[in-house]
């Protein structure tokens, strides 16, 4: 369809379907339905509302993603570009921490970097999703890292960074348990992975963070952060990796509020 008609075209497709999908999925609606209550305090009635809309962004997202895949043309405006291409331009490896704000992999899908590339990727979408994001990112000279349920991802995570290479992982979102941090985030304490705040301290390479924000069907902004340059004041990586968890989870908090209907966790992020 996307070949045959621009996007603005296919999304009446997605207002139908959201209505389904919210009835349908109890534990998103509730968890997203909290973020607007209890995180952002909206009221019952405004919640209500950016409840769908925030899904109705969300499924925008996610057929951007077929329009790409389609072969059609995104413009994207670069907020600090600088920081990226000082980075790639130097030998030695970093880390991107990404987050499930925006549209994270789009970015991967338009940017070609000039280093060898690993991006750690939950792979248990349905198969036309994950086929066509190998193409994408074979395309852009990505290679993708499978979670795995026993945790074995750590190792390749290591030996992609200390490779000199770039890691892209979330820093936002457990898989498969695991050891966690603890940070305030709007308010109220969450959990975050502890994997990849503490492959960023024992590795000591510089830290970034990525958002993909859309601003409309052919338009997108990248934000471009530095995280840290690899050195911490912390006296052991476990208050490092803390540290580190403190600058990410402060750089959410500033895209959130910009972009509140483009946070895309749609489960209890603040059950502990």
């Amino acid at each position: 369809m996307f070949r045959l008609m621009p996007p603005p075209f296919v999304y009446p497709i997605v207002y139908c379907w959201i209505i389904v999908s919210i009835a349908a999925h109890r534990p998103g609606r509730k968890g997203i339905y909290h973020y607007w209550k209890n995180r952002r305090i909206e009221s019952v009635l405004s919640a209500s509302k950016n409840v769908y809309l925030s899904y109705l962004e969300f499924g925008k997202a996610v057929l951007d993603r077929f329009a790409v895949w389609a072969g059609r043309h995104i413009d994207i405006k670069i907020v600090n570009p600088e920081i990226l291409d000082n980075l790639t331009c130097k030998p030695g490896g970093f880390i991107i921490l990404n987050s499930h704000i925006g549209n994270q992999e789009l970015a991967g899908y338009s940017f070609k970097m000039k280093k060898e590339a690993y991006v750690l990727t939950f792979t248990g979408d349905a198969k036309t999703v994950n086929d066509n994001r190998d193409s994408k990112f074979r395309e852009m000279g990505l290679h993708i890292i499978p979670v795995k349920e026993d945790g074995s991802h750590i190792f390749d995570m290591h030996n992609a960074v200390s490779g000199g290479n770039i890691l892209s992982v979330h820093g936002d979102r457990m898989f498969y348990g695991g050891r966690t941090l603890k940070a305030e985030i709007l308010g109220k304490e969450a959990s975050f992975p502890e994997g990849p705040f503490r492959t960023a301290v024992a590795e000591q390479v510089p830290v970034i963070t990525l958002f993909m924000m859309r601003e409309s069907y052919k338009e997108y902004t990248l934000y471009v952060f530095k995280l840290s340059d690899g050195t911490y004041k912390g006296t052991n990586h476990n208050e490092q990796a803390q540290e580190l968890l403190n600058i990410y989870r402060d750089k959410l908090e500033w895209i959130l509020e910009r972009y509140p209907r483009q946070w895309f966790h749609f489960y209890e992020f603040w059950k502990q």
